[in-house]
């Protein structure tokens, strides 16, 4: 029997209007920020954005969205992680933009990017046999400390798509849940494996040969994207993104109430590392295999045998899977020396220095060494033709350019290039990199005066602090950073994310003492703090293109992240702010 014309026409107008629904899912962004500092080359730099243009700033499009308050103690100056984004969930309630935030005290929120309406809380309970969470301290807070990661991908696409939910990799879909309760959970139906491993799932790192790594495995009909976290407790976490429901068990990872930085998750294997001897775990680069049977699922580290790893996100990796972390100067006092072992055997010192790991086994492959350094941010890796260039500042004032093919030549000191000294010591949070057509740029904080010899174009007089911008020149196979301008001034500013050619900074607001040993303690650290400001810049020239002025009421820590024409911040009083291009509900 054939179907009436008017049912086929309603049959089609569903496809139809499924269809759209899925492409506008799909077009909301080039990529997700799945990770702190966006990719695992940490570049901070966001490739496409369809609605997030200087176009639409200078129009005056660009403001404040909405801010949203959560329930968490913060500890020492902790508070809020950096949010990580999911730009489509498929739920029963229709496609939601999503973006995930770790609290302090041991809690992951999530939050309907469009609506600012909550969308759940998992708080991650204390399970570690030490007779519970020890005192807090400025040099060992506790709590929830490391931002939470999505799946991403080795090297993003030239598209734009830096994550398993992004441009080029997998979708994200569910099927129908029941009402109140998100989207259908894992647990619930066919297991799914490719976040994990086991049936359907690729062969784990350690059963692959070194290559360009593959993308995360696609998530099945009836699936949802995992969001790695871990407590305080060292547990780690592979949750529901539709309602934060652990799709397993958790697993041990770190001892309990260690210092971490940011997780990062490539192709099945969770990194982290920890400093400063907190919870009496060694300063290490750690790393675990969740695509490994259960029985085998064992964390395995790489100690430096007393300097602390730099910066919050701790570690970056090349585009060949290499993983790059740069070590600070050796605690004041210390009579060890951090080591590492040539490929003779032979143990090198490597206090203030870049080490390059082999990033299934975390054995040492190559460093280079700059006695007196004191490396002080996470390195970030820039593509540069046909290889990887490796970017770290250090509180000598310093940048320096490296080579992954030979990281400091065959005496292990030798860089590519250092520039002259920009900024005092203390300033280094993380550095940034994009291109604009053929050039390509790198980003660093400074504070203090400005440097003797260091010429930038000025925006103004920048007591406080400022992001200055440097280019990568190439000059017959020699390639060099050259000074190019300079911010506003801006009160210890963040580490700035670039999306289409602008350069999005904050001016923190954070009271930092002069000297680190000030004793000041995080109460009146934070009465001598003042409200963050959030400033969009224009990438070649650094000027001033907008400001949030008086809209945020506190001080921020961590970093930013963007995704589908919004920008995020989260600031010392629990709060999450929203800004961007308004959407038409």
């Amino acid at each position: 029997m054939k179907q009436p014309w008017t049912l086929r026409f309603a049959w089609a107008a569903i496809v139809t209007i499924g269809s759209i629904a899925l492409l506008h899912a799909q077009g909301r962004g080039g990529g997700e920020w799945t990770t702190s500092g966006y990719d695992a080359q940490r570049t901070a730099w966001l490739r496409g954005d369809a609605r997030l243009t200087k176009n639409a700033v200078q129009k005056g499009e660009f403001q404040f969205l909405w801010k949203a308050k959560f329930d968490n103690e913060p500890r020492q100056l902790n508070s809020l992680t950096t949010p990580i984004i999911l730009d489509r969930l498929i739920g029963y309630r229709g496609f939601k933009a999503l973006a995930f935030i770790g609290g302090s005290d041991d809690r992951i929120f999530a939050i309907d990017t469009d609506l600012a309406r909550p969308y759940w809380t998992t708080m991650l309970n204390y399970t570690a046999a030490t007779g519970g969470r020890p005192p807090s301290s400025w040099e060992c807070p506790g709590g929830l400390i490391a931002t939470p990661s999505r799946r991403t991908v080795l090297t993003p696409s030239a598209l734009g798509g830096g994550s398993g939910g992004g441009r080029g990799g997998a979708r994200t879909g569910s099927a129908v849940g029941e009402p109140g309760k998100g989207a259908a959970v894992l647990s619930q139906q066919q297991p799914q494996r490719g976040a994990r491993g086991g049936r359907g799932a690729p062969a784990g790192p350690a059963q692959q040969a070194q290559g360009r790594g593959r993308g995360p495995a696609p998530i099945g009909f009836g699936g949802v994207d995992p969001v790695y976290a871990m407590g305080s407790d060292g547990y780690l976490h592979t949750l529901q993104s539709s309602n934060g429901a652990d799709a397993e068990p958790p697993v041990p990872f770190l001892p309990p109430s260690t210092k971490p930085s940011a997780l990062l998750w490539v192709d099945g294997i969770v990194y982290t590392t920890t400093s400063n001897g907190c919870g009496a775990a060694p300063n290490a680069v750690w790393a675990i295999d969740l695509t490994a049977p259960d029985k085998d699922r064992k964390s395995i580290r790489w100690t430096t045998g007393g300097a602390s790893l730099a910066g919050t996100n701790a570690l970056a990796l090349g585009t060949d899977g290499t993983l790059y972390v740069a070590v600070a100067s050796e605690p004041a006092g210390s009579k060890r020396s951090s080591t590492a072992t040539d490929g003779q055997g032979r143990e090198q010192t490597y206090a203030d220095a870049v080490v390059a790991l082999d990033r299934v086994t975390l054995q040492p492959k190559d460093w280079f060494s700059a006695p007196g350094a004191d490396f002080n941010a996470s390195p970030i890796v820039i593509g540069q033709k046909d290889k990887d260039l490796v970017a770290v500042t250090a509180n000598d004032g310093r940048v320096y350019l490296l080579d992954s093919t030979s990281l400091g030549g065959s005496d292990h000191k030798t860089p590519l290039h250092v520039t002259a000294k920009f900024t005092s010591s203390g300033a280094g949070t993380a550095l940034s990199t994009w291109e604009d057509g053929d050039t390509r740029w790198v980003l660093a904080t400074a504070a203090g005066p400005a440097q003797a010899g260091m010429k930038f174009m000025s925006n103004g007089l920048a007591p406080n602090g400022r992001v200055v911008a440097f280019k990568l020149i190439d000059r017959d196979g020699k390639l060099s950073l050259e000074s190019e301008w300079a911010s506003r001034d801006l009160i210890s500013p963040l580490a700035p994310i670039v999306v289409n050619g602008m350069v999005f900074a904050v001016s923190s607001g954070e009271y930092r003492p002069a000297s680190t040993t000030a004793a000041l303690g995080a109460a009146q650290r934070a009465q001598r703090s003042v409200p963050a400001v959030l400033y969009v810049l224009d990438g070649p020239t650094g000027k001033t293109l907008w400001s949030s002025g008086t809209k945020i009421t506190s001080f921020a820590r961590a970093g930013l992240s963007a995704g589908s024409g919004q920008v995020y911040l989260v600031t010392y009083d629990n709060h999450l702010y929203a800004f961007g291009i308004p959407m038409e509900h």
